[in-house]
């Protein structure tokens, strides 16, 4: 059997949105800091003096949809429609739209407060910009519901999805230890493992899903069970007719004595279950 690799999907109605309003900005940061260089970044991007000193609450929410040059949104946004359409699809749209704005926003407000850990005392404040913290909390989400579909690492490693996150996982995690010290470059490691932390979190409260979805295996089990009970009741109903037709064919030419016991109980059964369609009604 040949091993089927997943890649992407049709875009759906969020992800589309995204896309094209994370797109929009780009080319709106680029013109503006043609104007004022660095003004945006620092106004919109999450910065632990803005967002904790300067009480710039917007940031947290803002700095998701800033990117620092076309590569850094190309890949956020081609990740995210590698692994954001079947998630779109099976959490609904308001719903997927709800769990990646708030896991971006947890990410952010997770890299304020590690900066402000980390930088307070030497005065430097660093500003971070990009989805990226959205972004690993939908590999997560991916990651964790389908664990073992298989995708092309760097498009040439196969590598079952569970494992990917539990390296990239690990990566992240390092990677913020290495940024407490000071080293970790130009990388939002504090922001990677803090959209993996945020998306778990999302997950397991699930407090963000306000509309009925396949993704709620309760509903789901109930639903399944309602339709195994309807379709019960039409094969008892149609096994209803045959007995009624074939014993009361019996009854027409010898009459109702000349029934079985057994017969009349199947008669008494047939009559109780035979009911017109308009009563099963599966909402």
């Amino acid at each position: 059997m040949q091993t089927q690799y997943r890649f992407g999907g049709p875009i759906t109605t969020s992800l589309k949105k995204i896309i094209v309003f994370t797109s929009v900005v780009y080319i709106i940061q680029l013109f503006g800091n043609i104007v004022a260089p660095g003004l945006i970044e620092y106004t919109f991007g999450i910065h632990h003096i803005g967002f904790i000193h300067e009480f710039k609450l917007w940031q947290p929410v803002t700095y998701m949809f800033l990117h620092g040059n076309f590569f850094h949104i190309f890949f956020n946004m081609f990740a995210l429609w590698m692994f954001g359409c079947d998630l779109e699809e099976l959490f609904g749209s308001k719903n997927f739209m709800r769990f990646y704005l708030y896991s971006g926003i947890g990410a952010g407000i997770g890299i304020a407060f590690m900066n402000y850990y980390i930088y307070a005392t030497n005065g430097y404040n660093p500003v971070t910009i990009g989805a990226s913290g959205a972004i690993y909390a939908i590999l997560l989400a991916y990651g964790m519901i389908w664990p073992d579909r298989e995708v092309l690492l760097y498009f040439i490693f196969p590598i079952k999805m569970k494992y990917l996150v539990l390296l990239f996982g690990g990566i992240e995690f390092f990677g913020t230890i290495a940024s407490a010290q000071g080293l970790g470059g130009n990388v939002s490691h504090i922001g990677h493992l803090g959209g993996f932390i945020t998306g778990f979190i999302l997950l397991k409260t699930r407090f963000w899903l306000r509309q009925k979805t396949s993704f709620n295996p309760f509903a789901s089990i109930t639903r399944n069970y309602r339709l195994a009970k309807h379709k019960k009741r039409i094969d008892d109903r149609i096994k209803a007719k045959e007995i009624i037709d074939t014993l009361l064919d019996k009854i027409t030419h010898y009459g109702y004595n000349s029934l079985t016991p057994e017969e009349k109980q199947k008669l008494e059964w047939a009559r109780r279950h035979y009911y017109p369609d308009n009563n099963d009604i599966i909402h």
